[in-house]
């Protein structure tokens, strides 16, 4: 039974690492397929450097053009301007039935030498709204400098001297007048003095006490105090419903 669990557990782990064996190689074989079909594919180019004989072509086996050399014209003499003009006349009539009109050629064909001019003249205005743009973008880009003032003081400018001088005596008021206000709050109106300060006991004598110089007994009053009870060495007494114990020292 053992050995039929190991060699169980052998193949379901042999089959487990089959799958992605198998998985990983079909991914390299068609990898390896599609680099081989790229580099089959791929266009010939052509040689870098071309022999002279065969590399060359058409447009470079062609030879340059000669430049246009603008030479002046010869002006002929007074003299013989004046001899030759009865002859021109005169072959004019026979040449002019004899070979067609000819058309004459613009300015610009006869003087090669113009075009360039013209062209010139025609891109100065360009460079120049050329350069007035710029100039305006430079001059709208351009960032004005900042100033940093610091006052020397934090008056407001809006206030004046005497504002100020108003302002700085009615916070005095009222900080006196809070001064005052707590003052008052905290100050405890006079005590009045208790009943006890009204009477002092000098002796007691049997059923008599000594109150102030004098005798009195239960019941008596001295000085709106009543004598509600005489002991050995004290009294009990009534002040408006107050009671309190006076003790002879």
């Amino acid at each position: 039974m053992k050995n039929f669990t190991s060699i169980l557990g052998w193949l379901l782990l042999i089959a487990v690492l089959s799958v992605p064996s198998f998985l990983f190689y079909n991914w390299w074989s068609k990898s390896k397929l599609q680099v081989s079909a790229e580099l089959t594919n791929e266009p010939v180019s052509g040689s870098v450097f071309p022999s002279d004989k065969g590399g060359q072509s058409t447009a470079a086996r062609q030879p340059l053009p000669a430049p246009v050399r603008n030479e002046p014209v010869k002006q002929p003499a007074p003299e013989q301007e004046a001899s030759t003009a009865p002859a021109a006349m005169a072959q004019e009539p026979a040449s002019a039935q004899d070979s067609p009109a000819e058309t004459p050629l613009p300015p610009a064909a006869s003087r090669p030498g113009a075009a360039p001019l013209v062209q010139q003249e025609s891109a100065d205005p360009a460079a120049q709204a050329a350069g007035s743009d710029a100039a305006q973008v430079e001059s709208s880009t351009f960032t004005k400098p900042v100033s940093y003032y610091s006052p020397k003081s934090r008056r407001d400018p809006t206030f004046s001297p005497d504002d100020y001088s108003r302002i700085r005596n009615e916070q005095l008021q009222r900080e006196e007048a809070d001064r005052l206000q707590r003052m008052a709050e905290n100050r405890r109106p006079p005590r009045e003095p208790g009943p006890e300060t009204r009477i002092s006991l000098q002796g007691v004598v049997g059923n008599a006490a000594i109150i102030n110089g004098d005798m009195y007994y239960v019941g008596q009053t001295v000085r709106g105090v009543k004598v509600l009870k005489i002991g050995a060495d004290y009294i009990i007494c009534d002040y408006k419903g107050k009671r309190f114990r006076k003790v002879l020292k």
